[in-house]
């Protein structure tokens, strides 16, 4: 039910308020968006250093993606109920408060837990940091201009993260990637409460409590049940029932949108095949680059043992492709038409996935190029399929619509690194022990070995069982070698699942992705 409420009258934007509102806002969009890679650089120091496991990884950085999948929709909310300014400045303090935990932290499940109140609050931020540039911005060509401004700096954002994450890494530790936030979060906190104007919305909406609960339900369980279900079992009671869960999840949240006068999602708005492809296209583009991008940081560290630094750097072609390209994305949908672009884009992330799968065994250049072109080509597939939806939508549903496209960003990341870091489990635990058994003669040894590398998701962990006393006796320096070549082809598996999933995407857009897509 909705009610009827005087705006809260804002600030004068005199010429000082909207610079360093719009200051505010950019400033709060970089800090997260630097932070949606800079993690990754730190994976296999906080791996060592905490003792995680593969699945431990997976839920580091899936457990991110899904708060900001699961706060997305509901932030906008939010900030049209209680203000634009408060919800963004609670937000930053929640961020800073999450940052401040994860790194001083030494327990796996607290640093997991304040990863995804972490992501739930960087929803907040880069949403309410939309919606203050825009509401600062009193004219179509300011607010253009703003807005261009504001994509742009969080695609030079998200390029500098691996890099800068690197240094950090190499001469501070793994820690420092969380410190390093806090002191520009309370920069950006005190710009905020003292020169941002505040303002809400007249008509003020009920929030759909229940929808967003078996949403969460869906996702959460599911991701568990991907990530957990090698170690339980897939025939498992747990496994079996928080799978039902994810399904009766699902169906409850269908009907409850269905159904509800003030909804999360408006189911109708996939009648239109247009707007259904759009929703697919983003989510499979998402899940195919981030996953790419969570086994590459692996072969890397893991297998590659390169420094922090060298990482930081080997990764930058992806983050940087991406940000270029994506800057450049509407000028190319003017010269070429959505559906070449669409298409182009959806093939070269084909291509690039092709070109990691058999790259990993030769070495880092070939990976290299594969990184650059699943960038550029993520960012032909994303940035015009989201502007589109701005505008084939009715105006009263263009909020609800772009949430829910922005939506699938996260939520396809989150699902990839449930699903493709199982790929690998399964992989290394179908072949590493019957190779292992080439050298270690002992079948106790052989399987203990097995069970430790694939656990700690280190093909170098034998050296540590190697030592007098430990659980390995016979030791072959043969080891390292079978445990390195059985990594690379479970990363090759990965991204070769991810690579079909792109072909069956690209065969769908070219039969069904309409031509006149850019006609009014």
């Amino acid at each position: 039910m909705s009610s009827e409420k005087p705006s809260l009258p804002a600030r004068p934007y005199g010429s000082k308020r909207r610079p360093r509102t719009l200051l505010a806002a950019y400033l709060g969009l970089f800090v997260v968006n630097v932070n949606v890679l800079i993690t990754y650089v730190g994976l296999f120091d906080i791996q060592r250093r905490l003792g995680m496991g593969e699945s431990d990884l997976q839920w580091l950085v899936g457990v991110y993606s899904i708060g900001m999948a699961s706060a997305t929709m509901i932030s906008a909310t939010l900030a049209d109920v209680y203000g634009r300014k408060i919800v963004y400045a609670v937000s930053l303090s929640v961020y800073v408060a999450c940052s401040l935990v994860a790194a001083t932290t030494s327990s796996v499940l607290v640093l997991v837990v304040a990863r995804g109140v972490q992501g739930v609050s960087a929803a907040a931020v880069i949403v309410t940091s939309l919606a203050l540039v825009s509401r600062v911005s009193t004219t179509p060509e300011a607010r253009t201009k703003a807005v261009g401004t504001w994509v742009a700096v969080g695609s030079v954002a998200v390029a500098m993260g691996p890099p800068v994450g690197g240094i950090l890494v190499q001469f501070m530790g793994w820690r420092a990637l969380f410190f390093a936030t806090v002191p520009l979060c309370v920069v950006v906190l005190v710009i905020t409460l003292r020169w941002a104007s505040e303002s809400q919305d007249v008509c003020i909406r009920r929030f759909d409590w229940t929808g967003q609960f078996f949403f969460i339900t869906t996702v959460a369980s599911l991701a568990f049940v991907m990530i957990q279900g090698p170690s339980f079992g897939w025939r498992s009671s747990v496994t079996l029932s928080l799978l039902g869960l994810s399904v009766l999840g699902f169906l409850a949240f269908v009907v409850r949108e269905s159904r509800a006068r003030y909804p999360m999602l408006d189911v109708s708005l996939f009648r239109s095949r247009l707007y259904s492809l759009a929703v697919a296209t983003v989510f499979f583009a998402a899940f195919c680059n981030e996953g790419a991008f969570f086994v590459v940081m692996q072969y890397y560290r893991s297998i590659r043992e390169y420094s922090p630094v060298a990482v930081g750097f080997l990764v930058l072609p992806f983050a940087a492709g991406y940000a270029a390209v994506a800057l450049r994305a509407a000028r190319l949908r003017r010269r070429f038409g959505l559906r070449r672009l669409l298409l182009s884009g959806q093939a070269g992330l084909l291509l690039g996935l092709l070109t990691m799968v058999f790259g990993f065994p030769v070495g880092r250049g070939t990976v290299l190029l594969g990184m650059a072109v699943v960038g550029m080509a993520s960012a032909l597939v994303i940035t015009p399929v989201v502007a589109l939806v701005l505008e084939v939508m009715p105006p009263d549903r263009s909020g609800m619509a772009s949430g829910i496209v922005n939506t699938q960003q996260p939520l396809g990341g989150a699902m990839s690194f449930a699903a493709l870091g199982t790929v690998m489990t399964v992989w290394l635990g179908v072949t590493l022990g019957r190779d292992i058994e080439q050298v270690i003669p002992d079948p106790a040894e052989s399987i203990g070995a097995s069970r430790e590398i694939i656990l700690h998701a280190d093909p170098h962990t034998h050296v540590s069982m190697s030592a007098p006393g430990a659980q390995i006796r016979h030791f072959d320096a043969r080891l390292a070698d079978i445990a390195e070549r059985n990594f690379i082809q479970a990363g090759q598996v990965s991204l070769g699942v991810a690579a079909l999933i792109a072909a069956a995407v690209l065969a769908v857009l070219f039969a069904a992705f309409p031509g006149d897509a850019d006609r009014p």
